[in-house]
C-alpha cells in the first residue's frame, strides 16, 4: 500500500522534479502551457466556424421542407402543390388521402405522406413525375400504382389511352418536438 501511495505521489509531482532537474525555471514552464492553451483557443476557433459552416447548410436544406407548423398543415401544404402541379400537367385529381405521418432522421423530422388518386395521359404523367420531383419542396413519390386503360373511338381504328392511379407523395417536416436552441 505504501508503495502505490509513493508512486501516486512521484507521478504526482514528476513534472516539477524534472524542470527543477534540468533547470527550467518556472516562466518556462508558464511559456509552455500559454502555447498549449493559444493552440487550443485556434482550433475552438476553428471547430466554431466549421460549426457555423453546417448550422448554415442546415438551414439551407431545410428550406425545402413544408412550412406547416402541424402534420396536418403540412398535409394541406402537399395537396396545395399536388394540385397545382396536377393543373399545369392538366390532369384530373379524383382524390387525395392523408396517410399517418412517420418519423425520419431519428425523430428529429416527419414525412407526411399524402395518397393521390389522379388521371391523364402517359405524357401527362410524366410531365406531373417530373414536376414532382423538381418542386422547391422535398416531395418523393413513395409508391404508385398505375393502370392503363384503353377504349376504342366508335368508327375510328385509334385507341384512346388513359393512364390513371394511385401515388403516394411523401413530404419532410421538421418535428416540433424537439428543444429549442
Amino acid at each position: 500500500m505504501a508503495l502505490l501511495l509513493v508512486a501516486g505521489v512521484v507521478y504526482r509531482i514528476w513534472p516539477q522534479i524534472e524542470s527543477v532537474s534540468i533547470g527550467e525555471n518556472d516562466v518556462a514552464l508558464k511559456k509552455k502551457q500559454l502555447v498549449k492553451y493559444q493552440k487550443m483557443f485556434h482550433l475552438a476557433v476553428g471547430l466554431e466556424k466549421a460549426l457555423s459552416l453546417i448550422r448554415s447548410d442546415l438551414k439551407k436544406g431545410e428550406a425545402g421542407l413544408l412550412t406547416g407548423k402541424t402534420p396536418a398543415l403540412a398535409a394541406a401544404d402537399i395537396q396545395k402543390v399536388v394540385h397545382e402541379i396536377a393543373q399545369k400537367s392538366h390532369m384530373e385529381v379524383q382524390a387525395v388521402r392523408v396517410l399517418k405521418p412517420k418519423g425520419v432522421g431519428g425523430s428529429r423530422y416527419l414525412s407526411i405522406p399524402v395518397e393521390v388518386t389522379i388521371k391523364g395521359s402517359t405524357r401527362q404523367w410524366k410531365g406531373f413525375l417530373c414536376q414532382i420531383m423538381a418542386s422547391s419542396k422535398y416531395l418523393t413519390v413513395q409508391k404508385a400504382r398505375i393502370t392503363v386503360s384503353s377504349r376504342r373511338v366508335r368508327g375510328k381504328t385509334s385507341y384512346s389511352r388513359r393512364v390513371g392511379g394511385k401515388i403516394t407523395i411523401n413530404g419532410f417536416l421538421k418535428s416540433s418536438d424537439e428543444p429549442a436552441k
